[in-house]
């Protein structure tokens, strides 16, 4: 572990810990969640330039779009962030889309939706099938094409992206070329080896996930629900191609490389990566290591072969 993640880890420990708040204190929270990821941009991040970033909205749904070039028939990303369905917005992540835009050449969309304890089950989930139900009915205005489409996330936008490859998989009009799931948050369960090793300490912590679960599927019926934990579907077959990352140190890892594992084994193409000496949330933060920012060209080389 280098001294950069142990610095983070330090901050996340003392400084900023993600623990269980009042519900009052939302707000308040969304504040100093923005605030640390800003620090964490700064620190751990560089602003890439594009062609355009442009504000807009699909179907009521907050986007934001950005685009590297003028060209036609592009492959989109529909992205999702992470927060446990309760923290962060596009603002959060728009160094991540700024990267993968560039470093992809394609369209980014990035998906500001609904965020719980205002809006629980399945708000987030609608949201993010009506942006892409958007998305391929308007491609041509959009500059891209509709067979091309990529969903991706990261921790509970993993979730989003997984969910909707399933839901759009009994929608024959709509094709997902392929999904990029990255630590997603795929059991509503909340009970693995790597929960239980690394519940503390390690930026997420098991005690934050019972929080989140609690405000995004307040109805205990609803967390095994297939719709939100995906790992309960009980068909795998024909889904579109998916990049699974997971770090070494999170507690989501083990469901994260079960998922793949399922997906590899109903015969689907699946490339499962486990990034050494890292945490959650190392996505945002690709100035963390090589292996944080190897994650970028692991996606590109990956998107190059299936789409």
């Amino acid at each position: 572990m280098n001294w950069k993640l142990r610095f983070l880890l330090w901050f996340v420990n003392n400084v900023q810990p993600i623990r269980e708040v009042e519900n009052k204190d939302i707000a308040k929270e969304r504040r100093n969640t923005g605030l640390a990821s800003n620090l964490g941009k700064l620190l751990f991040d560089k602003k890439i330039k594009v062609y355009s970033v442009e504000d807009a909205v699909f179907k009521g749904v907050p986007v934001r779009i950005y685009r590297n070039s003028k060209q036609a028939n592009q492959k989109v990303i529909l992205y999702f962030h992470g927060g446990g369905f309760v923290f962060y917005n596009i603002e959060s992540h728009d160094y991540v889309t700024r990267r993968l835009c560039a470093m992809n050449d394609c369209t980014v969309i990035s998906v500001d939706y609904r965020l719980a304890p205002e809006y629980s089950f399945p708000a987030a989930h609608e949201d993010a099938y009506k942006v892409i139900s958007y998305v391929h009915e308007h491609a041509e205005k959009l500059m891209i094409d509709n067979n091309k489409i990529i969903v991706a996330g990261d921790s509970a936008g993993g979730n989003l992206a997984a969910c909707a490859a399933h839901h759009f998989k009994k929608n024959k009009e709509i094709n997902i070329a392929a999904q990029v799931l990255i630590y997603p948050w795929i059991d509503g369960k909340i009970a693995s080896d790597s929960i239980e090793k690394y519940q503390e300490g390690y930026l997420l912590t098991k005690k934050a996930m019972y929080w989140f679960q609690q405000q995004y599927t307040p109805k205990l019926e609803d967390r095994l629900n297939p719709d939100v934990s995906p790992i309960y579907h009980k068909e795998f077959k024909q889904l579109p191609p998916a990049f699974v990352l997971t770090a070494e140190y999170d507690p989501l890892k083990d469901e994260g490389k079960f998922y793949a594992d399922t997906l590899k084994k109903n015969g689907n193409i699946v490339i499962y990566k486990d990034y050494k000496h890292l945490v959650h949330g190392f996505f945002n933060l690709p100035k963390l290591s090589e292996e944080s920012m190897q994650a970028y060209y692991d996606i590109q080389a990956f998107l190059r072969k299936v789409v």
